[in-house]
């Protein structure tokens, strides 16, 4: 069985800090690639830090003085620095060192991408106007030099040459020291120290800033007209004819909660092979929602491609809602035909986001991390971690079954980790007669979802070889030790041969 562990996902840097008073978790925070972010001044409020909740207000406002859109709750600065901080992690690594801690990954992070990567002046190496690019494994590709293999040289010019910074055109000049092991280097032209330092102020757009904002509630945009009157007239047909479904449609949802205290609904609509929808097809996405009244609040319509699982096929959203009772219908459409859709009954509670709780249970065949930048309300996205619930249930012999629970803010022990325990029990009738399996109640290690304060992933992968077709169930019993919580789930499935 394959135990989910972030770490073969994101690195992740742990080290130690001179901060008294603070667990080491917090302490650890200013050693990593933040530290490139920091003014002196910072720094020296930093050390004078002496608590874990002087520490978690003074990152809370670390970041919030440099949100570009300070009367939102999203914060595209931070997205766009624990992105770059990933890329420099895959990228420039030189063996010893995290790749966003070396000369290279500094730069990444402070200037984003050069506009040409070269061996040596003139002499280009695998790279064109465009800059970097990334591998159809979504990995930066920085071209290698090839003339001159001790030194490599990154021009900012044009377009990726960052705003912020006053000077034109420059080129930073890398010597390779060791093997692999690049150092940033000073020349005549250009002092790196007075780039990054520009860079580093640009970053703070509120220095006055002294307390954390406080967000109005604004409701998102909402249409409540189609914009296509053939979807009108299907979606009209389809709701007086009583029915839940149309096609083979099956429907996957939940409530979710950001960091940020945002509430959204995540919804799948999951068509089988053979069904009436192809992978990659081009259709349109749908989603109808209606108050307790039967008056619509919310429609959507959007131009999209079904994505391939398999040879199924899958679109999936994510939804803005008041708390509240709803009646909600997502679907895929083409030529004004449903192909399929599926109504549901849906009520949003008030998720504390600073409180302890758990996702609702996913079964799913595939769980993989996310290539391009990712937003916390991406349907079924967990730290960049995409999670594709198998909507219709059926899991093949010859695959896995992975299950999955993101933790919200769980009991931590004095070494700020978790301690949670996991039973599972697996039940099943086949036409040989019942079967069972047992997993025991054992410690299990949860994964760190980057980006996010104090959320974990939980997940397993049950190797299905040996299972015989039936209907089976999954019950997955969780302990909180440190909190003393406990919480169960349970979810059919079917095995089929």
């Amino acid at each position: 069985m394959k135990i989910l562990s972030m770490c073969n996902v994101f690195a992740i840097v742990i080290s130690t800090s001179a901060v008294a008073q603070v667990a080491p978790k917090s302490a650890a925070w200013a050693e990593g690639p933040v530290r490139f972010l920091m003014t002196k001044e910072e720094l020296k409020q930093w050390n004078a830090v002496r608590s874990d909740p002087d520490a978690e207000n003074f990152i809370d406002l670390f970041w919030a003085k440099r949100d570009p859109t300070p009367d939102t709750r999203r914060n595209e600065f931070r997205e766009t620095f624990d992105q770059r901080v990933k890329l420099a992690n895959d990228n420039f690594s030189n063996g010893l060192t995290p790749g966003s801690l070396t000369d290279r990954g500094k730069a990444f992070i402070l200037l984003g991408p050069p506009y040409r990567v070269s061996a040596s002046a003139g002499a280009q190496s695998r790279s064109t106007g465009l800059g970097p690019t990334t591998d159809a494994q979504g990995n930066l590709v920085i071209a290698r030099p090839t003339s001159d293999p001790n030194q490599q040289f990154w021009m900012y010019a044009h377009e990726k040459k960052p705003k912020y910074i006053a000077q034109g055109d420059f080129t930073l000049v890398f010597l390779e020291e060791g093997k692999n092991d690049w150092k940033l280097a000073h020349t005549e032209r250009v002092n790196p120290d007075l780039i990054f330092q520009q860079a580093v102020t640009a970053f703070i757009v509120s220095p006055k800033l002294t307390k954390l904002p406080v967000y109005a509630n604004v409701a998102p945009p909402r249409a409540t007209s189609f914009k296509n009157p053939a979807l009108k007239s299907a979606y009209e047909q389809f709701r007086s004819s009583g029915k839940q479904t149309i096609g083979n449609a099956n429907l996957t949802w939940g409530e979710f909660v950001t960091s940020e205290g945002e509430h959204f609904v995540s919804a799948q609509v999951y068509v089988p092979a053979g069904s009436g929808v192809a992978p990659d097809q081009k259709v349109t996405s749908f989603a109808v929602v209606e108050n307790k009244a039967g008056e619509i609040v919310d429609i959507k319509e959007d131009e999209t491609t079904t994505i391939a699982s398999g040879g199924d096929a899958y679109l999936d959203r994510s939804l803005e809602l008041d708390p509240g009772t709803y009646t909600a219908t997502f679907g895929i459409v083409s030529d004004g035909r449903i192909l399929a859709a599926a109504r549901t009954p849906v009520t949003v509670e008030v998720l504390d986001a600073a409180g302890t709780g758990v996702s609702p249970l996913l079964l799913a065949s595939r769980i993989y991390p996310m290539q391009t930048t990712w937003h916390p309300m991406d349907p079924f996205t967990f730290g960049g971690l995409k999670v594709v619930p198998k909507g219709d249930g059926v899991f093949p012999t010859s695959g896995d079954l992975w299950y999955f629970v993101e933790l919200r803010n769980p009991g931590v022990t004095d070494k700020g980790v978790p301690n949670v325990r996991v039973k599972i029990d697996i039940t099943g009738k086949t036409p040989t007669g019942p079967v069972e399996l047992k997993i025991p109640l054992k410690d299990t290690e949860l994964a760190k979802l980057a980006g996010e304060t104090n959320r974990y992933a939980l997940g397993l992968a049950i190797p299905l070889e040996g299972f015989k077709p039936g209907e089976y169930s999954i019950k997955v019993h969780v302990e909180d030790v440190v909190l003393g919580k406990e919480y169960d789930f349970e979810k059919p499935f079917r095995v089929r041969g």
